[in-house]
Parts: C-alpha cells; sequence; structure tokens
C-alpha cells in the first residue's frame, strides 16, 4: 500500500478544500520514502493523522465501542470553525492510495463526507477504484472492505503518534499496551471471541456443577455491567468535554464584552483617578514657573521677529554718538507723542515715565529724558540682555515638552474615565466571574470522570482474567454428549493454537526487537537478548553478561527508543508492507537518539515514512541530515489571524538551508 494524498475540506483547522500530496519520489532506481511535514504545535498535524484514519475506519477510528450520538458529535465538532466563530454545515476527507492485488497495482479513493442538518448529521462514503465507483461488492460492505485491506488492529503498528510511544514506553508493569499490540497483530481477538461463544454455549448445554455455573454467570453478567458502565462513563466524559468546550467559548466572549465595556478601565478607575490628580497638581506647579519666567526674558521666546528687529536696531546705536543718540531719541519721542491723538498723552501717565526710567536705567541709561544720557552704553547693555536670553532656550523647549506631556496625559486619562460605564462593567465582571466557575467545576468533573474510567478499565481486566480461567476450566471438564466433547475440543485446541501462535510470534519479535532497540539506542549492543512473557507480555531486557534491566530503570529518552523499537519490531514481525505515519515522535528524545531515530527508523522503516514533526524535533540540520531520503518537505502554517492552518511547501529552516534541501531532491 502506498498513500498518493489527503484531501481535507473544512476539516478541523483547515479551511476550505486543501489537497497534501505526499507520493514518493525516485531517484534514479532509488525511492525516497519520507515526506517531512512540519508544524508548530497546534497547527494541525494530529489533524492529518486522525483524517487518514477517519477516512478508512470511520466510527471505529475513534473507539470501538462509541455510541452513534458520540460519533455524530464527533464528526459536528471536527467541522472547521472561521474567525466569525461559524461552522460550515459540510466537510469532508478524500484518501487516495495503491494497493496491489494478485501482483496487479490497483489505485483506491475512499471519500467520507458529512453534512449537518438542524440536529441531524448525514455521512457518506464513497470508495472508487481505478478512477470508477467500486462496485464488485455491495456499497453497505465497503467499510468491512476497507478494514480487510488494512485491519483496523494492525494498523495501530504504522499509523501512530507520540501518545502511542508514550503509553507502550510508561507500560512498565503490567504489559497491557503490548498485549493489545501483539493480539492486534496476530488477530487473536478474534480468537478469543471465538473460544467466549463456546464457552457461552457449553455453559448453556452442559450439565456444569451448580456452583461453578452459577460463577460463570457471576463474572459474565459483571464483565457486561462493568462494560456498559464504562461505555456510560465514556459518553458522560464526551458530553463534558463538548460542555468544556462550550463553556470556554462563552467565557472568551464574556472576556472580550467586559474589556469593550472598558471592564478592564474601571478595575483600575482608583488608581487613574489618583494619577490624573498628581497630574493637575504638576500642571499647576508648572503654571506658576510658566509665569515666573514670562515676567522675565521668556515672553521674547513668543516674538522672535520682534526680538530681532530690536537686537538690530540697539546695534545701529552703538554707531551713533551719545548727543546725537539721545537728541535723536527725544526728538522722536517728542514727535510722537505730540502727534497723538489727546487719549494716547493722556495713557502715558507718570507711572508710565516711572516704569520707562526703571528699563533705562536696565539698559544702562541714566534717565531717559536726561540730554545728557549715554545711548551707546544702554544699547550695549540691552544687547546684552536680550542676546542673554539664548542660554534660556533648552531650558524653555524643556518646559513645554514636559507641560504637553502633561497636558495629554489629562485628557487621556478623561476620555478613559468618561467610557467607564460602572453599572454594566460590574454586570460583565460577574458574568465572566461566572463562566469562569463553570468551567472549573466542568474540569474538576471531568476529572473525577477520568479517574473512574481508569478504575472501570481495571476491574474488567481483572474479571478479563478470572473468566479466561473459568473457560480453561470448561475445556477440561467431562462432555457428556458428541456435540458437547467436540465442542471442548475445539475450544481446546483454539487455546492450544493460541498459545503456539502467541509464543511463535513472540519468539520472532523478541528476535527483531533486540535488532532494532540495539539500532536506535545511543549504547553499543546495549541489550543482546530480550525476554517477553507469552502470558503477561512483560518485557525483560538482558545484557551480554546475562544481567537482567528491569525496563523501570530505563531513562526518559530509553522508554522512547524501547517503544518506538517495539513498534518497528511489531511492525516486521508482521510481515505486511504499510504505509508508517508517525507524528511528534522525538518530544522526549536528546539529541543523539533523535540522530539514531532520524538515520536508522525513518530510513528504513517503510517504502513510505509520513513523519509530522514540530521544527524542535527536527531541526534544520536534523532535516539536511534527511535530505537524501525525503520526497517531499511541507509545512503547515497556522494563521491565528484567519483560525486556519495552509499546507505550504518547504520545511522549518533558513532560504539557503531550503534551497540546499530541495538540490538533494
Amino acid at each position: 500500500m502506498r498513500i498518493l494524498s489527503l484531501t481535507l475540506e473544512n476539516f478541523g483547522l483547515y479551511a476550505g478544500r486543501q489537497k497534501i500530496d505526499v507520493r514518493t519520489l525516485k531517484k534514479g532506481s532509488f525511492t525516497k520514502p519520507i515526506i517531512l511535514i512540519g508544524g508548530k504545535n497546534g497547527s494541525g498535524k494530529t489533524s492529518f493523522l486522525e483524517a487518514v484514519r477517519l477516512a478508512l475506519y470511520g466510527k471505529l477510528a475513534i473507539g470501538p465501542r462509541l455510541s452513534q450520538r458520540s460519533y455524530n458529535e464527533y464528526l459536528e465538532s471536527r467541522i472547521h470553525t472561521g474567525i466569525d466563530q461559524k461552522s460550515s454545515c459540510k466537510s469532508s476527507i478524500a484518501l487516495e492510495f495503491e494497493y496491489a492485488e494478485s501482483g496487479i497495482l490497483h489505485t483506491y479513493l475512499v471519500s467520507r463526507s458529512w453534512i449537518v442538518d438542524s440536529d441531524a448529521v448525514n455521512e457518506s462514503l464513497e470508495v472508487c477504484k481505478d478512477g470508477e465507483t467500486f462496485i464488485a461488492i455491495p456499497k453497505e460492505e465497503w467499510q468491512s472492505f476497507l478494514q480487510e485491506l488494512l485491519p483496523y488492529g494492525v494498523s495501530q503498528l504504522f499509523f501512530f503518534d507520540g501518545e502511542k510511544i508514550t503509553e507502550i514506553a510508561e507500560d512498565a508493569d503490567n504489559g497491557q499496551h503490548l498485549s493489545s499490540a501483539i493480539r492486534s497483530l496476530l488477530g487473536i481477538d478474534l480468537v478469543g471471541r471465538l473460544r467466549t461463544d463456546l464457552g457461552l454455549y457449553l455453559a448453556k448445554h452442559q450439565r456444569f456443577d451448580s456452583g461453578q455455573s452459577e460463577d460463570l454467570e457471576k463474572i459474565i453478567s459483571e464483565a457486561e455491567r462493568l462494560r456498559d458502565e464504562l461505555n456510560e462513563v465514556n459518553d458522560q466524559r464526551a458530553d463534558l468535554l463538548t460542555k468544556l468546550d462550550s463553556q470556554r467559548r462563552v467565557a472568551i466572549l464574556a472576556q472580550q464584552r467586559f474589556s469593550a465595556a472598558g471592564g478592564d478601565i474601571a478595575i483600575n478607575r482608583a488608581l487613574l483617578i489618583g494619577e490624573r490628580d498628581a497630574l493637575l497638581k504638576e500642571r499647576q506647579e508648572l503654571m506658576s514657573i510658566f509665569r515666573e519666567g514670562s515676567s522675565n526674558l521668556w515672553v521674547w521666546f513668543a516674538a522672535p521677529k520682534l526680538k530681532k528687529s530690536l537686537i538690530r536696531a540697539l546695534s545701529e546705536q552703538q554707531g551713533v554718538s551719545e548727543g546725537e543718540s539721545a537728541n535723536r531719541l527725544l526728538e522722536r519721542f517728542s514727535d510722537w507723542l505730540g502727534s497723538s491723538d489727546q487719549e494716547t498723552q493722556q495713557r502715558w501717565t507718570a507711572k508710565h515715565l516711572s516704569d520707562l526710567e526703571k528699563l533705562t536705567h536696565l539698559a544702562g541709561l541714566n534717565r531717559v529724558f536726561d540730554p545728557g544720557l549715554a545711548v551707546f552704553d544702554a544699547a550695549t547693555n540691552a544687547l546684552s540682555i536680550l542676546r542673554g536670553t539664548a542660554d534660556q532656550a533648552s531650558v524653555a523647549k524643556s518646559f513645554l515638552q514636559r507641560f504637553r506631556h502633561v497636558d495629554q496625559r489629562i485628557a487621556t486619562i478623561d476620555f478613559a474615565l468618561e467610557r467607564i460605564d460602572e453599572t454594566k462593567s460590574s454586570f460583565l465582571l460577574e458574568e465572566l466571574l461566572s463562566t469562569e466557575k463553570a468551567c472549573s467545576q466542568t474540569q474538576g468533573e471531568l476529572k473525577i470522570l477520568e479517574e473512574r474510567l481508569k478504575t472501570l478499565q481495571y476491574k474488567i481486566s481483572v474479571v478479563e482474567r478470572e473468566h479466561e480461567r473459568f473457560l480453561l476450566a470448561q475445556v477440561k471438564l467431562n462432555l457428556r454428549t458428541r456435540q458437547m466433547n467436540l465442542a471442548g475440543r475445539v475450544a481446546e485446541t483454539l487455546a492450544k493454537y493460541e498459545k503456539v501462535l502467541i509464543t511463535q510470534k513472540v519468539r520472532d519479535l523478541e528476535f527483531a526487537f533486540v535488532d532494532c532497540f540495539n539500532r536506535l539506542i545511543r549504547k553499543s549492543e546495549f541489550v543482546s537478548s530480550v525476554r517477553i512473557d507469552d502470558t503477561t507480555f512483560q518485557v525483560t531486557l538482558i545484557t551480554e553478561s546475562g544481567t537482567e534491566i528491569p525496563r523501570t530503570t530505563l531513562s526518559a529518552g530509553e522508554k522512547q527508543v524501547f517503544a518506538i523499537a517495539m513498534l518497528w519490531a511489531l511492525a516486521k514481525t508482521s510481515g505486511r508492507s504499510f504505509p508508517i505515519i508517525v507524528d511528534t515522535p522525538l518530544a522526549r528524545l536528546d539529541s543523539e537518539h533523535r540522530t539514531a531515530i532520524i538515520e536508522r527508523y525513518f530510513t528504513e522503516v517503510s517504502h513510505q515514512v509520513i513523519v509530522l514533526s514540530t521544527d524542535t524535533e527536527i531541526d534544520g540540520e536534523m532535516a539536511q541530515k534527511l535530505g537524501p531520503f525525503v520526497s517531499k518537505h511541507l509545512r503547515l502554517d497556522y494563521i491565528p489571524s484567519e483560525r486556519r492552518t495552509m499546507v505550504a511547501q518547504g520545511y522549518f529552516t533558513t532560504t539557503e538551508k531550503r534551497v540546499a534541501i530541495d538540490a538533494l531532491q
């Protein structure tokens, strides 16, 4: 199987219709197996993997026991929501892939779409083979056909994310996740269901000891009750997740309304009023400084042309004799005052003449009307005073800037205070606190349900083990009739077959795992062999000297390598040729382990490897190392202002590095 493209329409963060081409390319006789897709957290990498699973398996991709109602809610939640908070009523995904049958390569196109009409969700599935609608089997059997092409259990070994790796890495105590992976790989779950059905058949028709029969019925009843309770809790959890998502959107809107109504300002109202009072006091002090400066020399800054003319006139007076200056000044003043009207003459009082005398004294004159005044000295002194105003120009400029800043800040605070609607802000604050409280309560309820789920899952595993013991006991009972004897023999044969099959595959898995693990771990020949228990599936690592290494002693990075090596070994043991899709696999690995995974795992694990990575997992240097094996470099760019993700060419590198990578293709 080889995936050719994935087309998303209004799915998750992908707005509109976007086609992602993931065909592998050849360079000579060598096929480059890797499609490197970069995306930062929250950009839609998980949605890519989720879409592939959903296209192939529908409801089964979300969970084996998911109710139709929960599935419909899930489909509706995956429809893209735009920046205006409005969702489209339709979404679709289409997966195009090649699959060889009897040595002939065929192209399949699986399209799954759904439309929300009122409260109903209508889903449709279309399967095309070689460009035409697939008619070899009835339409209602298409889903079963797809599961036969790539069994759901086996797909978990080829399509996985960092969470799957972590589950296997941390599953050191009971081996449940590894057991599930091996059973899915071998299809043993079908054998187990058949044995259970035979056990029920024997329980109904065989003359059991009354105590054994009652105990078996209790176990079966308890198992059914626990599964029903588990399904109910899962439904409640899904409802709470939907409720929490809705509450968070309401809280965001409440925060926006609170801010728009000036709520943030209202909270700081007292601080703003205090700042305003301080600024008003400072402005009064600045006005006092201005009045003091204006009574001296600052007035000349307001009339620069007049100041310039006066300086020029006084400069001219410096070249005139004392007698001529005095006489000329007296004559001009006398002529001007004599030609003035009576009202003007009356305005020149004794007080004015006294002030004029003070000015002439400041300028160095004895008296304005004294015929013997020294005009030359007066002009020189006046020029010195006027030219001295330049020393205070920078002081006046700084004062003006500060005064303008204070005045503008007072105006800004006044405008902000006018916006405050305390009644409305108080109401919106209560609304915001209420929504946040509702979110916290829902999160608390969700946490309680999570703990309840874990408890139920543990109880179910205990009951199933007890059930297994009873089924084995049934096989050993004497059968009274030929049919009962045959059923018992079949059940016993199935048990032996299951045991032999598991033992054989586990031995193959042990051999494959040692090779894969040592290729990825940075410690050379760290493990010489491994022992996997056929019953509990607990794994024990063994060194060359025979020392056992408990998995609990491995570092976090080594556990991650262990999980990746186990998935690689399981894929090898399956004997199937499927693409690998892995989402964010390197988050907890150091640089050496990352290099080993990149150079040895990605390049060898399959004929097609689609890697969904962040820019910190596979950086520019590592992307260059992968270059010779990469058919395409793609990038998922999330646009916050539009709340959507766009698929772009290239990876998280500079232009120069990107050119170098493209050259390697």
